[in-house]
């Protein structure tokens, strides 16, 4: 099973790391600093406190005046620490200034940078709970993560769980058997089986690995794989302007679709573009476009009359049910046998009737994995969702997104109409329509759009939020390592300079971090290769940047001001 794991390595990490890149360089930060930290320990008297300023002259904290203030927040308080984010595990600011002067406290991280073992980690777990501060153990996990290359970044204890068990599950490591269950244990465990299946790639050239990189590995298997989409099926990506949201979603079903070639192990003739449509929503969409509706056709007499013709999203759904379709006509599928509860080898006796030819891979897959694993996934993004009226292009499809499958079937408004060439699935006399468990809807919106409202709260809680902000990080390191265009190391100022102008937007009340300007407006510089820095600045400003905050500041009256403010902090004059 390692080809299986190393695969997957390459496709989140290795094909990705310019996504990476930014969380990669804060990881090994804090733990080189940590490190450097322990070796001035090691080279000190035992008796040192963890305060003593000498402790961080070869860190980057020596800056400071109060280094070890800066250190132990970094380590404990910070909402991010190169390790992971501390999600909603806060310890508030006095309980953290009394664990900071406490000399126990400092012993116990003393004692964990020195040696990151389990007795550290039961002793600062303890000192934890003594203090009766309330339950952090994401903030325990990622001290620890910080102090330690063999546990993963993933300091939640659920989305840890659910990571280990998924590679358990597809037998890209052996079961766990110890009795310890707790998250250090287990991630020991976890990060040992995982380089022992990734040994092989530190030899290939084409390969960028190491430790750090495989910390970060676990948690993008969980964020793509072991939780796709969390909870829902379907996801809208919303925010700025330019922060490559569409680009995102299309990346994300380019992923999906390798990973799921990496499934089967009898090879498809499905390509990509079979599994993915894209469709734009505007003012005039309809319910017609997107599912059914009754369009002019010519007959063949040439006669203009109307028929019933299915939408984009029926037709994807229909694509991408044939499998569910089918188990259910078969009564394999019912109301206490669901889609996710099946094997491959749950349907081996159905062979002489599940004999369609998109079933022949699905037979010569491993008996044991679970079928939804490899049936093919179906996309649809949808960018601009908001932009269209979504009660009336949605109808009764709000039922089918909640429930789907054999669950959610509905009669759609024109199901009467329906035949053998436009129906889904016929149930008795009548056509029924379903939104298979395979279909993921992946849907963009910037959030300065004034159509925002369009989105009801019965829609709303049907998506998952996720918000794209701009990632100087990313244009960083597509200005620095661009192959193609050498030249433009010369301009990767240019990333400093809109982090600059965005945290200028965001602290203004008139707009905020909706209006921050995306990554993607310097993304392409079509500029003269022997172009100045200051001269992209000043091109990229007058050309892209500009004219857009005019926009967002027109009627204010302080479009003067707050422009040159916006300039300055672009380090222009």
């Amino acid at each position: 099973m390692s080809k299986k794991l190393q695969n997957l390595y390459r496709h989140l990490i290795n094909n990705r790391k310019h996504h990476l890149i930014g969380w990669y360089k804060s990881y090994k930060d804090i733990t080189g600093a940590v490190q450097k930290v322990k070796t001035a320990l090691e080279n000190s008297e035992n008796s040192i406190d963890l305060n003593s300023k000498e402790l961080y002259a070869e860190t980057y904290y020596s800056k400071s005046d109060n280094p070890y203030d800066v250190f132990i927040k970094d380590l404990v308080y910070e909402k991010s620490n190169g390790v992971s984010s501390r999600g909603q595990s806060v310890l508030s600011k006095e309980n953290f200034n009394s664990f900071k002067e406490d000399s126990l406290f400092r012993e116990t991280i003393k004692e964990i940078i020195l040696q990151p073992d389990f007795t550290g980690f039961e002793k600062l777990k303890k000192y934890w709970s003594d203090r009766e501060v309330g339950n952090n153990p994401v903030l325990i996990n990622r001290i620890m993560g910080a102090a330690t290359l063999d546990v993963t970044t993933t300091v939640d204890n659920g989305k840890f769980d659910q990571v280990f068990k998924w590679l358990q599950d597809r037998n890209l490591i052996p079961t766990y058997n110890a009795t310890e269950t707790d998250w250090f244990h287990k991630n020991k465990y976890a990060i040992s089986e995982i380089r022992e299946g990734l040994k092989d790639l530190w030899n290939d050239d084409e390969v960028e690995i190491d430790d750090h990189w495989i910390g970060l590995f676990y948690w993008e298997i969980y964020t793509n794989l072991s939780n796709p989409f969390s909870l829902k099926k379907q996801v809208v990506k919303y925010g700025a302007p330019g922060t490559g949201k569409t680009y995102n979603a299309k990346k994300t079903t380019e992923l999906q679709y390798e990973l799921w070639c990496g499934e089967i192990e009898a090879g498809s003739d499905i390509t990509y573009d079979e599994l993915v449509k894209v469709v734009q929503f505007h003012p005039s969409f309809t319910y017609e476009d997107f599912m059914e509706g009754l369009r002019p056709t010519i007959d063949n007499q040439n006669q203009t009359q109307l028929a019933l013709q299915n939408g984009v999203f029926k037709d994807l759904c229909i694509k991408a049910g044939k499998w569910e379709k089918d188990l259910i006509e078969q009564k394999i599928i019912n109301k206490n046998r669901k889609w996710e509860d099946l094997k491959v080898e749950d349907i081996h006796s159905y062979k002489d009737k599940l004999n369609g030819v998109h079933w022949e891979f699905i037979f010569n897959a491993d008996p044991g994995k679970k079928l939804e694993s490899i049936v093919p996934p179906f996309f649809i993004i949808i960018d601009e969702i908001n932009r269209a009226e979504l009660s009336r292009v949605f109808g009764e499809l709000m039922y089918c997104l909640e429930y789907r499958g054999y669950e959610g079937m509905i009669k759609t408004q024109y199901s009467h109409l329906n035949t053998d060439s436009t129906g889904m699935i016929k149930i008795g006399e009548e056509y029924r329509f379903f939104v298979p468990n395979n279909v993921f809807i992946i849907a963009t919106m910037n959030t300065i759009d004034r159509s925002v409202e369009s989105f009801d709260f019965a829609l709303r809680r049907r998506f998952r939020w996720e918000e794209v902000q701009p990632d100087t990080s990313i244009l960083r390191y597509h200005l620095t390592e661009n192959t193609d265009k050498p030249h433009f190391k010369n301009w990767s100022d240019l990333a400093k300079n809109l982090e600059n102008l965005n945290d200028n937007i965001r602290n203004q009340e008139l707009l905020g971090k909706d209006y921050c300007i995306g990554h993607a407006y310097l993304w392409n510089l079509n500029y003269a290769e022997n172009s100045s820095v200051s001269e992209v600045r000043k091109a990229v400003w007058e050309d892209n940047i500009q004219p857009l905050l005019q926009e967002y500041l027109r009627g204010t009256g302080r479009e003067a001001e707050l422009l040159g403010k916006f300039k300055k902090s672009f380090s222009l004059n």
